[in-house]
């Protein structure tokens, strides 16, 4: 507007811990005269997001939690139209099947983690019958159905992949987390080409570098060798699965693969590692060192370092650039804009989305105590001990 007067400027710093709601005078700046400005500041009620906050948009997978009676939903914000990935989970499948400390060590390691190549948590929020995790909407689809379709990758885009893979795990690493179950289903693409780490249900948290755990979990096809010896086992079992996930980008089959799951085991215990002409020297030297099967002698049991310092990636790679997303994607997946589900199965897409009634589950308070704390706003807060 032409007759605007230009009175000044002012720079205060409002005392949020002073809870009086007095006003205060300010010289201007660049003027003459004061102006009075009054700030009244009340804490947050932390007021919890409910279902409602969310319009439903398509079922787009069951995660590791369809067997926990939950799946995914592509959903929409009602109050900022953006668009995420909603993960439901029912209390008494957790419950019943002995989960609960899974699932929170999901919602604590999602919290925590800070890193271009991992799916970040937004919020979570809980109802009396469920837990919900809403996570950022990747729509490139899972590594699988493009190894699947495509059935093994050239070298160069196999190890842009595990390049990124490694960062994510480098940093899960320093938050003294064991991811525990890499593997092709796990991983995602986002709509430029980059990966994204999800499903954290198997998580270990502190985890120091000198502590083992016991658990008998993950993929049969991707299990290392301690795991099956029940000897105890570290960070290194990550380094174990990066191996078997490169050698199956390059060849189409994960190295000890058999569809005698016993079989299997005695072969990822006994087998030669056996490569395809079509695997490089270094590609081979690199897989030789991660598919180690003494933990003690597997390349990165020093940490994450000694794997970039592999002539695989060192000649190849810039890790600098790499974690700023300044590396062109080898692949950039067909998505036709953010919100295009076209990359998700058909089976789970076609479903009606909604948020079921879960009948007659009624939890006792001592089992609801132990959720407490679910909730998430999308601040960052340290991983408490488990």
């Amino acid at each position: 507007m032409g007759n605007d007067i230009f009175l000044g400027g002012v720079r205060f710093m409002p005392d949020f811990d002073d809870t009086s709601e007095e006003d205060h005078w300010y010289e201007l700046a660049g003027g003459s005269g004061r102006i009075q400005i009054g700030v009244a500041f009340r804490p947050s009620t932390g007021q919890s997001l409910t279902i409602d906050d969310f319009e439903l948009i398509t079922v787009i997978g069951k995660g590791s939690f369809g067997k926990l009676g939950g799946q995914v939903m592509q959903v929409r914000k009602r109050d900022t139209s953006r668009i995420y990935a909603l993960k439901t989970i029912r209390k008494q499948y957790i419950v019943q099947r002995g989960e609960i400390t899974h699932t929170l060590a999901e919602r604590l390691v999602l919290a925590r983690v800070n890193n271009p190549f991992i799916v970040p948590l937004k919020f979570s929020f809980q109802s009396e019958q469920k837990l919900y995790l809403v996570l950022a909407f990747v729509n490139g689809g899972e590594l699988f159905h493009h190894l699947q379709r495509e059935q093994r990758f050239n070298e160069e885009r196999s190890r842009f992949y595990s390049a990124e893979l490694l960062l994510a795990l480098e940093h899960l690493h320093e938050l003294d987390v064991v991811y525990r179950d890499l593997k092709p289903e796990n991983i995602l693409l986002d709509y430029t080409g980059h990966i994204a780490l999800c499903d954290f249900g198997l998580c270990k948290l502190n985890m120091k570098d000198s502590d083992k755990t016991n658990t008998f979990c993950g993929t049969p096809e991707y299990l290392a060798p301690e795991i099956l010896c029940g000897q105890g086992y570290n960070k290194t079992i990550d380094w174990w699965t990066l191996g078997v996930l490169l050698y199956e980008m390059l060849s189409g089959l994960p190295p000890f693969y058999d569809e005698n799951t016993d079989v299997m085991y005695q072969k990822i215990l006994h087998d030669p590692l056996v490569f395809g002409d079509d695997i490089g020297v270094e590609a081979r030297s690199i897989l030789t060192g991660l598919l180690t099967r003494d933990p003690t002698q597997r390349l990165g049991v020093n940490g994450a370092e000694e794997i970039k310092s592999h002539p695989f990636f060192a000649n190849h790679i810039d890790f600098q650039k790499l974690i700023q997303k300044k590396i062109q994607p080898p692949f950039k997946p067909s998505v036709s804009s953010p919100v295009d589900v076209s990359n998700f199965d058909t089976v789970f897409t076609t479903e009606a989305p909604m948020d079921s009634v879960v009948e007659g589950s009624q939890l006792s308070q001592t089992v609801q105590a132990q959720f407490a704390g679910f909730s998430y706003d999308g601040t960052h807060m340290p991983i408490s001990p488990s």
